[in-house]
């Protein structure tokens, strides 16, 4: 199977968002420090683990880890999670920071999230993932497949119910 330099990106991208989750899993067991340039901070640790912030970066580093198996498998499922995970990362983000997290802690996500979102919803990019789902089909499959879309494309080309001609007739 041949990947597109993108595509290898993205599964770079969406490991290292991984990893990165591990890393605050960390953080929230209390396990690291986080080290904050800022006189009024210090250092970003927890005398006790936070179990909740820890279960939750840990289910989001799945997923993303997730993720980045299925855009190195050209897998169809990892783009619109890939899409769903990374806008779900910005947002989560963005009220993160709005209640007390850190910019610092908050700019690799937002980065590499924001990078995977916009080159997933740049025109053409799905196509890779597309030919590859097709290429897994057997050929009863595809003959259902081009059925349905010659079906669908005769549907399109009569007006909706109801709606008549456009000239009110």
């Amino acid at each position: 199977m041949k990947r597109p330099i993108g595509v290898i990106l993205l599964a770079a991208g969406a490991g290292l968002l991984a990893l990165y989750q591990l890393y605050q899993m960390l953080i929230y067991l209390g396990i690291v420090n986080f080290p904050i340039d800022n006189a009024f901070l210090g250092n970003m640790s927890f005398d006790e683990p936070q179990w909740g912030a820890a279960l939750w970066t840990l289910l989001i580093a799945g997923i993303w880890a997730w993720v980045a198996l299925g855009f190195w498998n050209l897998r169809a499922y990892a783009v619109s999670f890939g899409i769903f995970i990374s806008l779900f990362t910005l947002i989560w983000g963005f009220f993160a920071l709005l209640f007390g997290n850190t910019v610092e802690a908050g700019t690799i996500p937002w980065l590499l999230a924001g990078a995977i979102f916009l080159y997933l919803s740049y025109p053409g990019v799905q196509q890779a993932f597309v030919e590859n789902e097709r290429s897994k089909l057997t050929p009863e499959q595809i003959a259902a497949m081009e059925a349905l879309e010659k079906a669908n494309a005769e549907a399109n080309a009569k007006p909706a119910p109801g709606m008549g001609k456009p000239d009110g007739s």
